[in-house]
């Protein structure tokens, strides 16, 4: 019999995987990521269960496709993250003939590789990105945790939105997504998502972003002096650096 814990997370975990896939071709901004921990010495077998899944999942009408990566560095390394974006809210209310089976097939194969999850909500921030139109060759993103302070979000979007502006105008060459983190993390945390291709990508390229500010700004002063009074209003937090795993995140129908 299972416990309702169990039950919980194959909520979660299953139904939340299946989802209607015209909610990602309308282009919503919403998004799940769930973080994966998997149990000692199961790793190439989860991989082998989910990716087993993902085919499986794929025969039904209507699947939330999720990429996986691994986590490379920082005190997650060896875990691993999925996500699926997006999607609009109402599509995570929706409930379907066959997620029970689908729920039991998951229960059955890739949960007993599992040791521990956690899954957020996130809405991606469009006007704050600039994703590659290209994404082939990209295979690393590097991921930075920020914190909005309490009563500082108006000054803090504000000067996101001169910075951002002012970067894409500038012909930055440098590519990034944002994201609030809507529920399953701390107030106030927004990440910032950084792919590039291989660890070379990580070199900035000309124009950096100080020549881009600073010729915004006015000069060296007025860019210490903006950067110092936009900094106050977060702080940030953990980086890490993520693998996308191509395998993994196969459905088989593409």
């Amino acid at each position: 019999m299972k416990t309702k814990f169990q039950k919980f997370l194959l909520f979660t975990l299953c139904v939340f995987w299946l989802a209607p896939a015209i909610a990602q071709e309308e282009g919503g901004n919403i998004g799940t990521l769930i973080k994966i921990q998997a149990k000692e010495g199961h790793d190439e077998a989860l991989i082998t269960a989910i990716t087993d899944y993902h085919k499986w999942i794929a025969n039904f009408d209507g699947a939330m496709r999720y990429n996986w990566y691994r986590v490379l560095t920082g005190p997650d390394t060896g875990d691993y993250y999925a996500f699926s974006g997006g999607h609009n809210w109402a599509d995570f209310d929706a409930e379907y003939d066959w997620q029970d089976k689908a729920g039991e097939v998951f229960m059955e194969n890739v949960w007993p590789q599992i040791a521990d999850m956690d899954r957020m909500m996130v809405r991606t921030v469009q006007d704050w990105s600039h994703w590659p139109e290209d994404w082939d060759g990209y295979d690393l993103f590097h991921l930075t945790d920020w914190y909005v302070h309490n009563g500082q979000y108006g000054a803090f979007r504000k000067g996101m939105d001169r910075i951002m502006k002012a970067l894409k105008a500038g012909g930055t060459k440098n590519h990034w997504g944002f994201h609030w983190m809507e529920s399953g993390t701390k107030a106030g945390h927004l990440m910032l998502v950084s792919p590039t291709r291989g660890w070379a990508g990580m070199a900035e390229e000309d124009p950096t972003f100080y020549d881009i500010m600073v010729k915004d700004l006015g000069g060296a002063e007025a860019f210490d002096a903006f950067m110092a009074e936009w900094g106050a209003t977060f702080k940030q937090g953990a980086t890490m650096t993520v693998k996308w795993m191509p395998g993994a995140s196969d459905y088989g129908d593409e």
